[in-house]
């Protein structure tokens, strides 16, 4: 913890900073973040805390998820002054909450700890569905596409995309004052699920809507219409116009965020977690305990 940060601590008396791991469907809400008179996440989970722990409490979100995009395991905090055991927050905010926001688990974190600024990494998922009739069961979660997609070539275009890079030709927009658009991935692998073919990304940080641009451009390898080295070229060519088009947000979900980069590389090497609609999937996998009050760092979320 920074000096400011105990010294802040300290002129808190009986505060406590407890981090959320939270999970939405992002379909009704307008992202992550607060606007004034629109339905989001944030806003909803503020309202939530208001309206069950009788505080007005600001929530540091580690994404700032776009519209339509969802999360499985999505980091959140926030401080309250509430005697509520940390285990039983999860109990007390989703009986709050819409049935599209889930509270997973809570724990107790240093005062000083940043879900956003903290992170190591994060992992998104972007999935397609191929079928010639689109199944009424996914269609909220992945983007469909009327025909099977070349899988082995969308491996071979995707490989070109681990390391450190500019990724200006993946990005609709360079922010930040330092106008920099050198990130690092990890890793970036395609597998398939049945009719399924997901995407899954993961990396240090990520530029405004540069999963959804790398999905675009794969999905084009996948139906034939470039050739996989046709991703290395746009890599080098820090140019928007030299990838693909932007996928549909509706397939892309924030699987986890890491808070060491061990625990980033392991959660890649497994595939973070298993399917985003199977029953029972993420139970236990926040990386602590429900009652978990220790003030430690989390591995993951």
């Amino acid at each position: 913890m920074t000096n400011e940060a105990r010294k802040a601590a300290e002129e808190r008396p009986g505060q406590r900073k407890i981090l959320l791991a939270v999970e939405y469907e992002g379909t009704r809400y307008h992202g992550w973040q607060h606007q004034e008179g629109l339905p989001t996440v944030q806003g909803r989970l503020q309202a939530a805390i208001a309206d069950a722990l009788g505080e007005t409490a600001e929530v540091e979100g580690a994404s700032r998820t776009d519209r339509g995009v969802h999360a499985s395991g999505q980091a959140a905090a926030f401080l309250t002054r509430t005697p509520v055991p940390a285990g039983r927050i999860p109990l007390v905010l989703n009986g709050r909450l819409p049935e599209d926001i889930r509270v997973r688990s809570a724990q107790k974190v240093p005062d000083g700890f940043s879900p956003r600024f903290g992170a190591s990494g994060k992992i998104y998922r972007y999935t397609f569905v191929c079928r010639s009739a689109a199944s009424v069961f996914v269609r909220r979660f992945a983007s469909a596409v009327d025909r099977p997609l070349l899988v082995d070539l969308m491996r071979e275009a995707a490989a070109a995309l681990v390391g450190t890079h500019d990724f200006r030709s993946f990005a609709n927009k360079i922010k930040g004052p330092l106008r920099s658009a050198v990130r690092e991935l990890f890793g970036v692998e395609v597998f398939e699920d049945g009719p399924l073919v997901h995407i899954q990304v993961g990396g240090s940080s990520f530029l405004y809507k540069m999963v959804r641009n790398i999905a675009g451009t794969l999905l084009e390898v996948g139906l034939g219409r470039r050739a996989p080295e046709s991703v290395a070229r746009a890599l080098r060519a820090c140019d928007r116009r030299a990838a693909g088009p932007t996928a549909p947000p509706r397939g892309l979900c924030l699987m986890e965020v890491c808070y060491s980069p061990e625990a980033l590389l392991e959660r890649l090497r497994c595939r973070a977690r298993t399917d985003l609609w199977e029953p029972g999937a993420w139970e236990g996998a926040a990386g602590a305990s429900d009652g978990a009050a220790s003030g430690e760092r989390p591995g993951t979320v």
